[in-house]
């Protein structure tokens, strides 16, 4: 599935979440790959969309925030119509506060990204000092980088792989405000896959938004006894009457009745895009 690829784009570095999905990846297909990294989603899908040779590994599903829009919305507008999900995994969040300290206590600044303060801002509220220094930066990478500007007493939000690229300390695990969270990620590329017993494909219909529209769509699931495992809808941008209906559900587009489900699903829809059948994490 792999044999044609040899670079591997990921969203963020110093030891972002992408790049953690990528090692498990790469270490589950026993595969390598030449990486690069981009700070923007539309950014690592319009870098494939133009290199063939190349994958990227994006955040696709957060467990309190649902769908990342701005990952599926670029993945269906490619100029590659070839380019499609290869495999996904699942990654716990594990926000840390990383320092060259060994003392949390001694702690009184801290260097982080908006979003990074966003989901932390619990723990930092309650538990770091009331007069915090809290600067900010761009990325996780800037985050780090910048913390060599400052004494020992500085700190940044980052990952355990981020501690262990840049040998810093983990003063304190998961400070995230929702414990309870995984981020799936998904490998896109124009590529293909076979069948292996515990599929999952996923597609894009679009639809005149009219009512009883998607439960037209929703009972040829229904004859075909195949079982949705996500469906989520948005207006079509620059439209008032159409819809784009996102849906995963279990099979693979090789299987037989996955292929007569597919035809029934065309009459219903102004369109039909199947943007991956991939093995089911």
């Amino acid at each position: 599935m792999f044999d044609n690829f040899n670079e591997v784009i990921c969203l963020g570095m110093g030891g972002s979440y992408s790049e953690i999905a990528k090692d498990r990846l790469f270490k589950a297909y026993d595969i390598f790959m030449y990486q690069k990294s981009f700070n923007g989603i539309k950014e690592c899908i319009d870098y494939v969309d133009e290199n063939s040779n190349s994958v990227a590994i994006l955040p696709v599903e957060t467990t309190y925030k649902g769908i990342i829009r701005e990952t599926i919305d670029n993945l269906i507008q490619t100029k590659n119509q070839n380019i499609q999900i290869l495999a996904e995994t699942i990654i716990p969040v594990n926000d840390c506060i990383l320092s060259k300290t060994t003392e949390f206590y001694s702690i009184s600044g801290l260097i982080a990204n908006p979003n990074a303060l966003s989901k932390c801002k619990t723990f930092i509220r309650d538990e770091m000092p009331r007069q915090l220094n809290i600067i900010i930066a761009e990325s996780m990478e800037d985050s780090v980088r910048m913390l060599n500007n400052y004494n020992l007493t500085y700190s940044v939000i980052g990952t355990p792989k981020t501690a262990e690229l840049y040998n810093l300390n983990i003063l304190k695990e998961h400070i995230e405000d929702f414990k309870i969270n995984n981020r799936r990620f998904i490998v896109i590329g124009d590529g293909d896959t076979h069948p292996t017993g515990h599929d999952k494909t996923s597609i894009v219909l679009f639809l005149d938004d009219h009512q009883g529209a998607l439960l037209d769509v929703v009972q040829v699931f229904v004859k075909y006894h195949i079982n949705i495992t996500q469906i989520n809808s948005k207006m079509v941008s620059g439209s008032e009457s159409e819809q784009a209906v996102f849906i995963d559900f279990d099979g693979h587009k090789e299987d037989a009745e996955i292929q007569n489900l597919l035809k029934d699903l065309a009459p219903n829809s102004k369109g039909l895009r199947i943007i991956g059948s991939y093995a089911s994490f």
